[in-house]
């Protein structure tokens, strides 16, 4: 497959087709969400919250203590602490657009020979690892763009040992774009409306000030600035609704 060999020529000629880089960003989303409704076992499917494993990638639903926001992940490591599964993984919603093609066209040169084979797989379950992209690695290269603050753990479970991570959906290579470049925001915002309306007392009125800001962060979308997905990042903070 050619996107692995020069993945920047394959995304930039990507971009054309579609107009404009936010135009492919919107329609790779809209794909992935499909896919996601309609799993179809070659390039998505759902699987158990505690069956992720790293080097691959995964869409999933994490509840940020009452909100469940979705999140395309690249996961690089398992740990357990204390009890607490915790899993390390890049939020690829984390890297502006542009530094994300610029980063994997790097990983994927250096790993070319064996994406091809994965690619050569029917299904996505039967696909291997990608073992190369371990943590030490990524972290040294996000280190290098000063972003890597990207990297996010996730409790599989809480401590009353209910899972954190609600939904978990395994992609293939094959759809390294949908994955890479899916930014979740405003369909995460339908689903925070929502959420809103079932909401009552100061439950309600804490969600609506998170939805105000929330809605802010997604009308001040700054395509390439490494400063506002910073702050994407740092707002998953305010996304609980509850304490723990």
């Amino acid at each position: 497959m050619g996107m692995f060999r020069d993945f920047e020529s394959y995304m930039y000629g990507l971009i054309g087709m579609n107009g404009s880089i936010t135009n492919m960003i919107k329609n790779l989303t809209d794909k992935l969400i499909k896919l996601r409704q309609q799993p179809n076992m070659k390039e998505i499917m759902e699987i158990k919250p505690d069956k992720l494993i790293p080097g691959r990638f995964y869409l999933i639903q994490y509840n940020y203590n009452g909100n469940y926001i979705w999140c395309p992940i690249l996961a690089l490591d398992y740990k357990v602490i204390k009890n607490n599964h915790i899993l390390y993984a890049i939020n690829l919603e984390y890297l502006p657009p542009k530094f994300k093609i610029a980063i994997f066209n790097k990983i994927f040169k250096a790993g070319k020979e064996k994406l091809d084979k994965i690619t050569q797989k029917e299904f996505v379950r039967e696909e291997p690892p990608m073992n190369f992209m371990t943590f030490e690695f990524m972290y040294k290269l996000l280190k290098e763009y000063k972003m890597n603050w990207a990297i996010t753990s996730y409790s599989i479970k809480d401590f009353s040992n209910n899972y954190k991570i609600k939904k978990s959906y395994l992609c293939s290579v094959k759809i390294a774009p949908e994955i890479i470049m899916a930014d979740f925001k405003r369909h995460n915002s339908k689903n925070m409306i929502e959420l809103q309306k079932s909401l009552v007392g100061e439950d309600a009125i804490k969600m609506s000030k998170i939805l105000e800001d929330y809605q802010k962060l997604i009308e001040s979308y700054q395509e390439d600035s490494i400063e506002y997905h910073k702050k994407v990042a740092l707002f998953k903070e305010k996304l609980k609704l509850f304490k723990d």
